[in-house]
């Protein structure tokens, strides 16, 4: 595909994600209810800090679950929104406080990669789910989301075709296996993560998937359980695996 041809597959995409009717199918049970947000113009809030146009040749796709409400988890990526339309020229990691993108910073260094300065086009950021919690941050997840989502990943990993997926967490590892129709491993998640990559083919090329813990302190001490580690010295380990493969 032409990059030219990239990017208006691109456009198309976010366009649908934009004017998604399923929705009221995500939203039909349990307490948790999800609404889009106006203000993105990416394919979802998180590739404003690496992604976008620029990175449709990426060769890692990273992927979360979901953003969470956006009231209470976005004032960091909308002030980095704002910073970017006025050419400030701010980093998504200045006076950034939060914990999970200061591990995930120091992951990518593992790899070769310093996220703090933007843009890297060899990097683009989603999270699977598109819409965001109208309350909430996390817990309560629906596999109705995801498969609600999943049309839309995998018209995006064919945009992009990278060479890796780093996948934060079980959930986001078995949807991205079960939208390219593949066999998750079934086994304790620390268990899959030490197992380490799968390959799978998607149209004419392949693609290396990576279950990894999250970043987030939650995540962060469930890949310790069982070891006797401190911080993100076990994710360090998994992460430097990944290199080989770009």
């Amino acid at each position: 595909m032409d990059y030219s041809d990239k990017i208006t597959a691109y456009n198309k995409l976010v366009l649908d994600v934009k004017n998604c009717s399923k929705l009221y199918d995500c939203n039909k049970f349990g307490r948790i209810k999800l609404k889009k947000c106006d203000i993105c113009n990416e394919i979802n809030l998180w590739t404003y800090w690496q992604g976008g146009v620029d990175n449709l040749n990426a060769k890692i796709l990273l992927v979360g679950q979901d953003w969470g409400c956006v009231s209470k988890s976005s004032e960091q990526i909308l002030n980095y929104i704002i910073s970017r339309e006025d050419f400030s020229g701010k980093s998504y990691m200045d006076n950034n406080t939060s914990k999970t993108d200061k591990n995930l910073c120091d992951l990518f260094l593992e790899i070769g990669y310093d996220v703090r300065n933007d843009n890297l086009q060899d990097l683009f950021f989603t999270n699977f789910v598109l819409c965001y919690r109208e309350k909430g941050l996390s817990g309560c997840f629906k596999q109705r989301w995801a498969n609600n989502c999943s049309s839309y990943f995998i018209r995006l990993v064919k945009i992009i075709q990278p060479k890796v997926i780093i996948c934060l967490g079980r959930s986001v590892y078995y949807s991205v296996m079960r939208t390219f129709e593949q066999k998750a491993v079934s086994d304790r998640y620390n268990n899959i993560i030490e197992k380490g990559e799968q390959t799978v083919c998607v149209d004419d090329f392949s693609v290396h998937i990576f279950p990894m813990a999250h970043c987030g302190v939650m995540g962060t001490n469930n890949r310790n359980k069982d070891a006797n580690c401190n911080g993100l010295d076990l994710q360090n380990k998994d992460w430097k695996a990944i290199k080989k493969y770009l």
